[in-house]
């Protein structure tokens, strides 16, 4: 694998780190305010048409004129099409028999009393009901968020682990093959031609190691083999000039 290749999947591996802690980050998020958004959306305007109804039966007389009764038939068919909790639709269904019974004056006051009580029961336990699902969807949006920070502190520590790796390591993978062979050519320029550089690999670094030192092999081999004939032809001369009987003028 050569250096470009190298450098170009660690760069994409530090990339798709990045986008794994955004992509983490973005769904929990999410779900954070898709829990809370689910809070305000449904039990709140559910609380709130429960406070509407309890709101007309204390302040009007039973039975309720038409005026009275259309106001809280509205807030009845409201509620009605934003029943989200379980048991929130039977009593929804309960309160609308026991309305009509308060719009209605066929019934005696007894009964009509008797299902102004069981009216606001009604509303207490659909308030009850919504209550105790904010309390729940909180506790789960807590724990979401919770949950949320576990995941993101891990995987920004692991990601700041990688990145400071990345970043101490680096500089000395592209550093420490140029000092060999920064060392190595000023060990050619002094003419110590057993100098070799020790690096493997595939990659540009590993071709200029070789290359390297096939060069200092070359010149080694030179050396040797000039300074051997320089030896042979001195052994010769002085060989010569000791046979010699005369003396010799040069």
């Amino acid at each position: 694998m050569n250096l470009k290749t190298k450098l170009r999947w660690g760069f994409s591996f530090l990339f798709m780190l990045v986008c794994l802690y955004g992509v983490l980050s973005m769904y929990y998020l999410n779900n954070i305010a898709n829990n809370a958004q689910l809070i305000l959306k449904d039990n709140y305007r559910s609380l709130k048409l429960v406070s509407n109804m309890r709101t007309l039966l204390d302040d009007e007389e039973i039975p309720f004129n038409s005026t009275v009764a259309a106001r809280f038939k509205k807030q009845l068919r409201l509620e009605k099409s934003n029943i989200t909790e379980r048991g929130e639709q039977e009593s929804v269904e309960s309160l609308e028999m026991k309305f009509e019974l308060l719009c209605s004056s066929k019934y005696s006051r007894s009964e009509q009393v008797y299902a102004f009580h069981q009216t606001k029961m009604l509303l207490r336990h659909i308030e009850q009901i919504n209550m105790e699902a904010i309390i729940r969807k909180n506790s789960k949006a807590q724990n979401a968020a919770k949950q949320g920070r576990i995941y993101l502190s891990f995987t920004g520590t692991f990601c700041f682990l990688v990145l400071f790796s990345f970043v101490i390591n680096f500089p000395d993978f592209i550093a420490n093959p140029l000092r060999k062979l920064s060392e190595g050519i000023k060990e050619i320029s002094r003419k110590n031609y057993k100098q070799r550089i020790d690096v493997h690999g595939n990659d540009e670094f590993g071709d200029l190691a070789r290359s390297f030192n096939e060069m200092a092999a070359r010149l080694f081999e030179w050396e040797h083999s000039n300074l051997a004939t320089i030896k042979s032809e001195k052994l010769r001369i002085e060989a010569i000039i000791e046979q010699m009987q005369d003396a010799i003028i040069g």
